[in-house]
């Protein structure tokens, strides 16, 4: 399927909506075909969904700001990477909390469809998998410490995995974790080099 036909169907799903799990619907997209990195988040957040692009919220800026640590340029959001999530809106607050919900395994069901459609639209050569989610959807549930700061190939294509960069989010806090983003950083200048 044509990529801009995808995200013109992508914008206008309702499903989550249609199911109870959202009041309304804002899908995202942001990328062109022939992207060679795929990026996958969780979910949109609450700027992105009222902004209406992905990865604009304090994770976000914290996210892209790792990228340009790695030599990316800003204008590669969009063009060289594919932003994505397993999610495409917004999943709402935890109850009396100001943490976003984590999309439940039926919203991740009906969004999936979207995402594998846009993984064979683009064919990228590297998925760069932001948070927990990301990472046990698309490479494996081993606990972090296991896997960030490598790089794995599987089905031709090439994956790191990257901690998620919120502020509710402990993990960065241990000294070991922080050495294991700055060997992830290293793998990810790496990828921007040869692919």
């Amino acid at each position: 399927m044509d990529l801009e036909v995808l995200q013109q169907e992508i914008r206008s799903c309702t499903r989550c909506v249609d199911s109870g799990f959202i009041p309304h619907a804002n899908p995202l997209v942001l990328g062109q075909p022939g992207a060679t990195i795929f990026l996958i988040g969780q979910a949109p957040s609450r700027t992105d969904h009222e902004s209406g692009r992905f990865y604009e919220g304090p994770a976000g800026r914290k996210l892209r700001g790792w990228f340009l640590d790695a030599g990316f340029e800003e204008a590669d959001f969009g063009t060289r990477i594919y932003a994505a999530a397993i999610t495409k809106c917004f999943p709402g607050r935890n109850p009396g909390s100001s943490k976003d919900r984590v999309p439940s395994p039926t919203e991740q069901k009906l969004c999936r469809h979207w995402l594998d459609a846009e993984l064979a639209a683009v064919q990228p050569k590297a998925l760069v998998l932001f948070g927990g989610l990301a990472i046990k959807t698309f490479l494996s549930k081993a606990p972090l410490e296991e896997l960030i700061g490598q790089v794995f190939e599987k089905d031709g294509r090439l994956y790191l995995p990257l901690p998620h960069s919120s502020g509710a989010s402990t993990w960065l806090n241990s000294a070991h974790n922080q050495a294991l983003l700055a060997q992830a950083l290293v793998q990810l200048e790496k990828l921007r080099e040869c692919v």
